[in-house]
């Protein structure tokens, strides 16, 4: 297997991980490497590598920028996802139900259960868990930029976004279906949680061979604040202020400049996001208690004879 660690993503939450895999992981069953990448997207190649090479596993050490990079790589290879939760947000990680401890995710990639998930390619772009326009995907981009990491980081750019941000005007086709909204941001979702333990579509199931689509509508600002405590409590969709969809294929066309993240990361959109979903394209470790109901009829046992 092979460990692919950023060494700049998260709060210093790396500098003990060799020593902590030497620790914690089954040598009896595993060969291991570690690798440390040393630009954008090194992170695709290594895991490419690992895996035209056939490694078991291949260990996205950091966050769900870490997490999206590995497992672009190993979409349609026999070639499994593990995840230690090394970065900042980790909601991927989470909800695989890694918690953020790291021995404790390591010792899961020893007794854990291979799962079969989804993916999902906006503009054939792969990402795993959410993707969105408008004012989330803007505070990803402003942090992305930013040498501010942690919550701390994201806290801030969303309250020096909030006071200038102009509403979303976008014109949505959803399985042939059309809509046009002014909107506060549009979150397409394979997997519910982002970073933090904050989960903004509930609904969203990564085995399930379809997409959310939340939308959350023009309002003052204030009323986004007042509903901003159902991010815990696992009923954002249930909020007046919000639409939700299902569907498989999505188009995103903002009238102007925008943002759009993938799993999290921010970049300029440069005219439409096409979205679609691929079914059960994804191997992933999960920890063994992982739920049989989540993993699906397709869920394959992690252990090594």
């Amino acid at each position: 297997m092979r460990f692919i660690a950023n060494p700049f993503s998260g709060n210093n939450r790396k500098r003990n991980l060799p020593k902590l895999i030497r620790e914690n992981l089954d040598l009896e069953q595993y060969d291991y490497e570690l690798c440390y990448t040393e630009y954008a997207g090194h992170a695709r190649i290594l895991a490419a590598e690992a895996a035209e090479a056939g490694c078991y596993m291949v260990v996205a050490c950091g966050g769900d920028g870490s997490v999206n990079e590995v497992a672009g790589s190993l979409v349609h290879t026999s070639t499994a996802l593990g995840v230690l939760p090394c970065g900042s947000g980790n909601g991927f990680a989470g909800h695989l139900g890694m918690g953020r401890n790291i021995p404790k995710a390591i010792s899961f990639l020893n007794s854990g259960r291979l799962i079969r998930i989804d993916t999902a390619l906006l503009n054939d772009i792969p990402f795993v868990n959410l993707a969105g326009i408008g004012f989330d995907a803007l505070v990803a981009k402003r942090f992305r930029q930013s040498r501010v990491r942690g919550f701390i980081g994201y806290f801030l750019y969303t309250l020096n976004e909030s006071f200038k941000y102009r509403m979303l005007d976008v014109d949505m086709e959803l399985d042939g279906r059309k809509l046009h909204r002014i909107c506060f941001l549009v979150e397409v979702a394979n997997a519910p949680v982002y970073g933090y333990g904050f989960t903004i579509v509930p609904p969203a199931k990564f085995n399930d061979g379809k997409l959310e689509v939340l939308i959350v509508n023009k309002a003052p600002k204030w009323r986004y604040l007042l509903e901003s405590w159902r991010f815990l409590n696992h009923s954002f969709h249930k909020s007046p202020l919000v639409e939700c969809y299902t569907c498989q294929r999505v188009t995103l066309q903002p009238k102007g400049p925008a943002a759009f993240h993938l799993d999290g990361e921010g970049y300029d959109l440069d005219g439409p996001a096409e979205i679609r979903i691929v079914p059960k394209s994804l191997l992933v470790m999960a920890p063994g208690s992982y739920p049989e109901s989540l993993a699906g009829a397709e869920a394959e046992s992690a252990a090594l004879s």
